[in-house]
């Protein structure tokens, strides 16, 4: 639509320069020919006068003849023959016209609009933000397609190298990237957009996710780097959700339910009443609450210990998979669906292997302490997404109840064999 109103007001303008050559080339025409007329009517005139002269004797014949001659010639000089001489002499002039430079130059001009015209906005213009705003419609409508993510990561990518200072394009490359579960390629996006997008606010947005990325690329630990970029983003917010996000999460996953505590409340007073993340929140500050309490207990009984779960994984010997081909393991509540309790990252290659889950593997607000029956689930990957897709493989265990009293050495034991593909 955008092409189609600038091809219109392209041919608009283009009538405006125009028209004008073409009307005073056509009163060039019409000039030509009154003069024709002109001098053809001054001829008859004289003639008439001479001839009076003849008649009255004040010239002789020999005179007549030389006089009419003279008239002769002087109209073919000026009419140049006849009047299709004269329709001839003045469209050659009316062509010729077109190339004088007083209409070369502005015709010139006005074809030279459109080209020049789409060079500059590609220039200074804002088509390649267009561009990436239609393509970050589209991302969001694609979340659980890996297929087309990665079209639209070829797309981004070829806007970047158009414009390598596109930091929205960064941004929107960094997103699809998490996406994919590519977190250190996603970091790097995201240190080029926050380097490229001015806006205060906006930056500490971008540098709110900069700061996830990095921190579960970094093997989900508080790093100097990831330290560095959250204190880059609370400059510019203190308050950056993303941020407060990721700090009380570390804060949980490191038992420290106090700190926890405090980023969440943080971030649930500036969420919406009623709204889905308000009551997620709400569900992680009841669960820290309750870590508290029991780590009370805890401190207070030395033999007190949290729950283990010991994974016997394999892989079954008629499943051809490449051994680069992620594998991924995790424990799930029972009672309450959410994120996983505890998960780890493995490939092909790794199995089989005794895979050992405990709160140390906690991927987000809860851990294997805040439930007592979870199921484990593991997962061939083709897509390398921890989003299972039709064509996976996995195996789910049955529910296993968690003994919180265990001691380290005898924690809960199953077995599971990968061999059957997800419908």
């Amino acid at each position: 639509m955008f092409w189609i109103i600038s091809t219109l007001l392209f041919v608009l303008a283009l009538l405006f320069v125009l028209l004008p050559v073409i009307r005073h080339s056509n009163k060039a025409v019409a000039g030509l020919k009154e003069r024709n007329a002109a001098n053809l009517s001054i001829y008859k005139e004289r003639l008439g006068e001479i001839r009076a002269e003849l008649s009255e004797g004040h010239i002789d014949q020999t005179e007549f003849d030389a006089l009419e001659a003279e008239l002769s010639r002087t109209l073919l000089s000026d009419v140049d023959g006849s009047d299709d001489a004269t329709d001839q002499s003045a469209a050659e002039q009316a062509k010729a016209s077109w190339f004088s430079p007083l209409r070369l130059i502005p015709l010139l001009m006005a074809v030279a609009v459109l080209p020049l015209s789409i060079w500059l906005y590609g220039l200074w213009g804002f088509s390649n933000d267009l561009q990436v705003a239609q393509i970050f419609d589209r991302s969001r409508a694609a979340q659980n397609d890996p297929e087309q993510i990665r079209d639209i990561i070829f797309e981004l990518g070829e806007v970047i190298e158009r414009d390598r200072e596109n930091g929205w394009a960064w941004y929107f490359l960094a997103r699809n990237l998490v996406s994919l579960g590519q977190f250190e390629q996603a970091a790097v996006a995201f240190e080029r957009a926050s380097e490229n997008i001015e806006h205060p606010q906006d930056r500490a947005v971008v540098l709110g996710q900069y700061a996830q990325a990095q921190y579960i690329a970094d093997g989900q630990q508080m790093t100097a780097e990831v330290m560095q970029i959250i204190d880059s983003a609370q400059r510019l917010n203190p308050s950056e959700p993303a941020v407060l996000q990721l700090l009380g999460a570390d804060a949980y996953v490191n038992r420290d339910f106090q700190s926890a505590l405090t980023y969440w409340q943080r971030l649930l007073n500036m969420t919406p009443a009623g709204s889905e993340d308000g009551e997620f929140l709400r569900m992680m500050i009841a669960d820290a609450q309750a870590q508290m309490t029991q780590q009370s207990a805890a401190d207070a009984d030395p033999m007190a210990s949290a729950p283990q779960i010991q994974v016997s994984l394999s892989l079954s010997p008629e499943l051809d998979v490449p051994d680069d081909t992620r594998v991924f393991v995790s424990a799930q509540d029972s009672a309450r669906p959410g994120p996983p309790l505890a998960a780890r990252l493995l490939t092909v290659a790794d199995l089989p292997l005794v895979v050992d889950l405990s709160d140390a593997d906690a991927v987000g607000p809860f851990n294997l302490s805040s439930a007592s029956e979870v199921v484990v689930v593991a997962t061939v990957s083709l897509s390398g997404t921890a989003d299972v897709q039709s064509g996976d493989f996995q195996a789910r265990s049955a529910p296993v109840m968690l003994d919180h009293d265990a001691e380290p050495e005898n924690p809960a034991r199953i077995q599971i064999m990968i061999s059957e593909p997800v419908p």
